[in-house]
């Protein structure tokens, strides 16, 4: 029974190790100007030149009552629907 439990053990260190380095892979970068820059910088860069406007728009409809909270906040959420919408 011990030997038996030893070997369940085994395997299942096996495969978790498997499980484990599906993952990796290569890094998702773009090259500009001959140097790469990861994916997420790219993705936070256009998400705070797509923040400027909203904020205009949003400061002509809209009264905002944090802005230390909205605004960063929907850099973020751009920045993560462009990483969705390039990466998936």
């Amino acid at each position: 029974m011990n030997a038996y439990r030893a070997d369940r053990l085994l395997l299942g260190g096996f495969a978790s190790a498997l499980l484990s380095v599906t993952g990796c892979g290569r890094a998702p970068a773009f090259d500009i100007l001959g140097s790469f820059f990861p994916a997420w910088l790219v993705c936070f860069v256009v998400a705070l030149l797509l923040t400027v406007p909203s904020r205009v728009l949003l400061n002509r409809f809209v009264e905002i009552e944090w802005p230390v909270l909205v605004y960063p906040s929907l850099t973020a959420l751009l920045a993560f629907a462009v990483w969705l919408l390039l990466f998936r």
